[in-house]
């Protein structure tokens, strides 16, 4: 089973790339990206499809706040890096993404960049995730962050491959700094979070707080 991109009716302004390939405490993925079309559903009452609600709901909101609703619902775009079921990672760890499915989904978000080509902005939600557009030259290479978001050996050859970066700190120095796309710098991309952490709480918000307030003020 793959998840389906989330795709507007009529034209798509903004990408939404996320990470993670399935739910971490469930075998089956969802149907669309961060439960996007929950976001369009009645609010409803049963606590796990709430929650399904409310993670739709805040990337909206992460959407609408940070570009100063510069962009509406309806122009969102949503895939993942890997849209297709992979092994759990164990307790606590992020799902790796091999190699081969990473450059299949960078070949996908070529082709989603191909068939919208209104789309001027991307959010590149994740460490993992930027690391895989900067390593197949989607977007230009920092290479002091790809040296410290490359995957530690001993996560790759875990019984359970899992994510962690050689150096957890690197992604702090790329966060909310806007890039391009190699081949068409015209398209910004922004690397974020994941959606998951937005609204910024507790840790985050020591870390990252003056970051998003300075992208949003950047849309003003």
């Amino acid at each position: 089973m793959r998840s389906k991109d989330w795709k507007p009716k009529e034209t798509a302004r903004i990408l939404v790339i996320g990470e993670d390939p399935n739910v971490q405490w469930s075998d089956q993925l969802p149907e669309y990206p961060l439960f996007a079309d929950y976001y369009f559903r009645k609010v409803p009452y049963d606590h796990g499809e709430r929650s399904r609600y409310m993670e739709a709901k805040n990337l909206f909101d992460m959407i609408k706040t940070l570009t100063d609703n510069r962009y509406f619902v309806t122009d969102v775009y949503i895939t993942h890096l890997c849209n297709e079921s992979l092994p759990h990672a164990p307790k606590g760890k992020r799902t790796l993404i091999p190699e081969n499915l990473a450059l299949r989904g960078v070949d996908h978000i070529r082709w989603i960049l191909e068939q919208n080509p209104e789309i001027d902005l991307i959010l590149a939600c994740s460490m993992q995730t930027n690391y895989w557009l900067q390593k197949t030259g989607l977007v230009p290479a920092d290479e002091a962050f790809l040296k410290g978001a490359e995957p530690r050996r001993t996560g790759i050859q875990s019984y359970l491959p899992y994510y962690q970066p050689v150096d957890g700190k690197a992604f702090k120095d790329i966060c909310g700094k806007f890039t391009h796309l190699t081949d068409t710098p015209a398209v910004r991309v922004l690397p974020l979070l994941p959606v998951r952490d937005f609204p910024l709480t507790d840790r985050n918000l020591e870390q990252y707080g003056d970051v998003y307030q300075a992208v949003q003020e950047s849309f003003k």
